[in-house]
């Protein structure tokens, strides 16, 4: 028998002369292909038997998190199932849940996922512990006041920032075709007593917002309010998914909250709508995408992902993942072929390292969490500057210190002296330190921590 080398296109057009030969009518649709030799496309994972609809993505210590759907309804009939996977695309563990599952995010403050129910109506959220592997439902304390429900979650700072979806909006106008949002786009949410959620508004959908690329006040429809993600310079990123609009918050949830706007465009004549917008870290990674209606997670790997980058998951008059121009909003396609991209995640080849403030030991220290990314099969080393940053003393100066996470931990927890007793005296009230990470070649900064900040102005002068 002799053997032939077909490539994928090949392979299509011969299935249909067959299907059509056999009297069938039917388009067969070749897979996903790169654009440019920077990038390459493979399957990371089909849905495991019986599950469809993958949507929602996200990560713990190297392996990946993806949320099925399951042709469940946004307002909550059906059920969804979050299956965790290995970094080969192997099922480790499957949680159920009720209704529909979209926005899933690891938050590294308290160690849990948390799985967001019925973006349309209904909506409730359900924590995962990785410890226990227990799951605990939690309810809102009042009805949406936006009358939807809620699409993706995100952690900063220690808060919990949550997109209200589908909001009711006004009647459709010649600036607004599909009418204006009036309410809350993204909320603050607070866990109280009784296992109930709190929310609070942090942006209202017709604020007034800086358009990026033509520096001008504009109001943004924010008609379809829909994934949240943080950029490296720590913004708050919103889609506003059918506007084809990208809405950036400075400052989120605090009196000098600023925010932009960046309308996205294509070659196409059809509107662009946008998905999950991710901003990777470093060169060397990859983007997972979940391919909702053919079942199937992507991986997307380079080598040289540019700096200061985003990539979405764009539909016009085809299904793509796309690089945005962060100045002008135009999308690039890099990987053609797609049925129909929603959820991802960039994760970087090298593991990624983080400082968060937990909380402080006495006048003149800080706890502070280390945490990484990917692989915890060795232990990882981090360094960490310690820097008195007072303006009025000379001999404000820099100290290093270094912790180790664990083998088989994602994090680790270091009580820091921020300064000595006496020079805090001598300073008085023009102390400043700043803690950051030190750079190294084992791993990557995230930049959004390389500020971390701690004050210690508000600390009690020692006796």
């Amino acid at each position: 028998m002799k053997i032939y080398s077909l490539s994928g296109a090949r392979i299509a057009q011969l299935s249909c002369i067959a299907l059509g030969l056999l009297g069938f009518s039917q388009t067969v649709q070749a897979g996903p292909t790169s654009t440019s030799p920077d990038y390459s496309v493979a399957v990371f994972a089909n849905a495991p038997s019986g599950l469809t609809n993958p949507d929602s993505i996200t990560s713990f210590q190297g392996t990946i998190w993806v949320g099925y759907q399951n042709s469940s309804q946004p307002t909550g009939a059906g059920q969804s199932d979050i299956v965790q996977f290995d970094p080969t695309g192997k099922v480790l563990k499957d949680y159920k849940v009720k209704g529909r599952n979209d926005g899933l995010k690891y938050n590294p403050f308290d160690g849990k996922i948390y799985a967001l129910q019925n973006e349309d109506g209904n909506p409730y959220l359900t924590l995962i512990d990785l410890v226990t592997g227990t799951m605990t439902n939690f309810t809102y304390s009042t009805p949406p006041a936006h009358g939807g429900g809620y699409d993706d979650i995100v952690f900063l700072n220690g808060q919990i920032f949550i997109s209200a979806s589908n909001p009711n909006l006004t009647a459709p106008s010649t600036s607004f075709p599909f009418g204006q949002n009036i309410y809350p786009s993204i909320v603050k949410a607070t866990l109280v007593a009784g296992n109930q959620i709190d929310v609070s508004p942090v942006e209202m959908g017709n604020a007034t917002l800086t358009d990026i690329t033509t520096g001008k006040s504009v109001v943004s429809a924010q008609s379809d309010p829909d994934s949240l993600k943080v950029d490296p310079s720590g913004n708050l990123v919103l889609d506003s998914q059918q506007d084809g609009d990208l809405i950036f918050l400075n400052g989120p949830g605090f009196p000098n909250q600023v925010g932009y706007r960046l309308h996205l465009t294509s070659s196409s004549t059809t509107q662009v709508t946008v998905d999950d917008t991710i901003f990777p870290t470093q060169a060397a990674g990859t983007i997972y995408v979940a391919d909702t209606p053919a079942n199937i997670v992507y991986a997307i790997t380079s080598k040289v992902f540019p700096p200061n980058s985003a990539f979405t998951s764009a539909t016009d008059s085809n299904n793509y993942e796309g690089r945005i121009d962060l100045q002008t909003g135009k999308i690039t396609p890099i990987i053609t072929g797609m049925q129909g991209p929603h959820g991802a995640i960039f994760l970087s080849t090298l593991p990624e390292v983080r400082l968060d403030q937990v909380g402080s030991s006495g006048s003149l220290t800080g706890v502070f969490r280390v945490s990484r990314t990917g692989d915890v099969s060795q232990a990882l080393q981090v360094f960490l500057n310690i820097n008195d940053n007072s303006s009025a003393d000379p001999s404000s100066s820099s100290t290093q210190k270094s912790v180790t996470i664990p083998i088989g931990a994602s994090s680790a927890i270091v009580t820091l002296a921020l300064d000595s007793k006496s020079d805090f005296k001598e300073d008085g009230s023009k102390q400043s330190v700043v803690v950051s990470i030190q750079p190294d070649p084992n791993y990557q900064v995230q930049p959004v921590n390389l500020q971390t900040g701690v004050q210690v102005l508000s600390l009690p002068l020692p006796k």
